[in-house]
């Protein structure tokens, strides 16, 4: 929370007892949703961005969030940003065959329809074999913990039992009335696939804590 004044009429409240905190006024990126059309959108935005430098470091980004669709770009991006080498962009050296071509190949796949049938009448969830998929595909059994440190990586859910903003980063995740994991070992794929569940099809995923 900022010290912005907040408008009797907004629906943004302070929690009561929390400290205000200054947000930090650099540059992010966000990365809507929207499916399979939002991913490979996705990937033209950030292949300009590579292309002018604005990925670098001197590029100032230092936070990409994302949700749905664009979680599974973000992920992946994450994934493979040491191979990119953002500092001096290779377009078709090292941009393209890390980054472009994997999600291209996905993007020929269709894994949500399969999923929801056999999520259904087999043992498992719907979200299970998305996840799967997304693993198989992309993830290869990453985790978390294999973001970078920087830029940081931000993958948005909603908790539906909570109802409120759920958060997977590398130092934590969290939402502010369950609480905090520091660095969670959660799949990638588990995190995107609870970024990208479309109730009722595409089912919540099933995040079990250990207390």
């Amino acid at each position: 929370m900022s010290d912005i004044p907040i408008s009797a009429n907004s629906p943004v409240r302070a929690i009561p007892g929390e400290a205000k905190k200054l947000l930090d006024p650099l540059p992010a990126l966000s990365l809507s949703g929207g499916g399979y059309r939002a991913m490979v959108f996705h990937i033209g935005a950030l292949w300009r961005l590579y292309e002018t430098g604005m990925l670098a470091p001197s590029g100032g980004i230092t936070r990409i969030s994302s949700v749905s669709g664009g979680s599974i770009t973000a992920a992946f991006l994450g994934l493979v940003w040491n191979k990119l080498g953002v500092a001096a962009p290779d377009v078709h050296g090292k941009f393209v065959p890390n980054f472009v071509e994997p999600l291209r190949l996905l993007a020929s796949e269709t894994i949500d329809a399969e999923s929801v049938i056999f999520g259904a009448l087999l043992p498992g969830t719907i979200s299970d074999r998305i996840a799967q998929a997304y693993d198989d595909a992309l993830f290869k059994g990453a985790t978390l913990q294999d973001l970078p440190d920087a830029p940081r990586f931000v993958i948005n859910a909603t908790n539906v039992q909570s109802g409120v903003l759920w958060r997977f980063s590398k130092p934590y995740m969290r939402d502010y009335r369950v609480g905090e994991v520091k660095n969670p070992t959660v799949p990638l794929a588990r995190a995107v696939a609870a970024s990208s569940a479309f109730p009722p099809v595409l089912s919540p995923c099933d995040l079990r804590l250990r207390v």
